[in-house]
């Protein structure tokens, strides 16, 4: 019997041995030193021959475990309105140790932007193209599906120095949205 149980505890203890070492290999790769790319965006088809679009992709590197700098590259046309950014931004990790990781993120870039005459009310007394100034600050949860390959949503509330966001019939100088996307690690 006491041959039975120290047998037991052995087997007990090396279960837990093999599955805190799969744990721990299975972690997000999130690391010094580690690149991302990912990509997110919505489509919508508001009417059968018209097709909306808003599109980003970025490319990370982490300068620390957790910490992200990055550009990131986002391409839209919304009820006409089309938009190209690029912008610089950062991101910072929690919790890294689980397959949902929290982040929180900002970025600042420039916006170009033109649209359509008499796409929108109210825009009579803007030029057809202009450049702003774009800051967002962000907040959400990644999904690790593998320790490379994770689904992110976040949302984010943006800002500009000039009204670039296509909101129904106007142009707004802000804008919260919901983002979904597939991020890569390597």
């Amino acid at each position: 019997m006491k041959t039975l149980s120290i047998v037991m505890l052995a087997l007990i203890g090396a279960t837990a041995t093999s599955t805190i070492h799969a744990q721990n290999s299975d972690r997000p790769l999130l690391d010094q030193g580690t690149k991302e790319l990912a990509l997110s965006g919505t489509v919508e088809f508001p009417d059968f021959d018209e097709v909306d679009f808003n599109v980003d992709a970025s490319y990370g590197y982490f300068l620390r475990d957790g910490w992200e700098l990055g550009v990131r590259v986002l391409g839209s046309d919304l009820g006409g309105v089309e938009r190209f950014d690029i912008s610089g931004f950062t991101e910072y990790n929690f919790n890294r140790n689980t397959n949902m990781v929290p982040f929180v993120g900002a970025s600042v870039g420039v916006a170009d932007f033109s649209y359509d005459d008499g796409t929108l009310t109210g825009t009579t007394e803007l030029d057809n193209d202009d450049t702003a100034t774009v800051i967002e600050a962000q907040a959400g949860i990644k999904w690790f599906v593998r320790p490379y390959m994770a689904v992110s949503t976040a949302i984010g509330f943006n800002i500009s120095s000039d009204d670039v966001f296509a909101t129904g019939d106007e142009l707004a100088d802000n804008l919260t949205r919901f983002r979904v996307g597939l991020r890569y690690y390597f």
